[in-house]
């Protein structure tokens, strides 16, 4: 389970990459995505995310992905 500022943190990051997408601001997205997927893995080293926690976020982080596949 995430608690206080590591899940706020991921939370911000992904709000902006979807608002980015639904503004179509590709490149602000793709940025905000790059740097979730950096906080996300800084995460996960510095074992503030549990194994579960960061299954569930490489679903998520696969999405975003194919997303931007399919945008190009």
């Amino acid at each position: 389970m995430l608690l206080g500022k590591t899940k706020r943190t991921i939370e911000e990051k992904e709000a902006a990459i979807q608002l980015n997408l639904s503004n179509n601001y590709k490149d602000s997205a793709k940025k905000a995505f790059e740097e979730y997927v950096a906080i996300i893995e800084q995460f996960k080293e510095n074992g503030k995310l549990s194994s579960k926690d960061y299954e569930k976020l490489t679903l998520k982080i696969k999405d975003y992905s194919e997303k931007f596949k399919r945008m190009k």
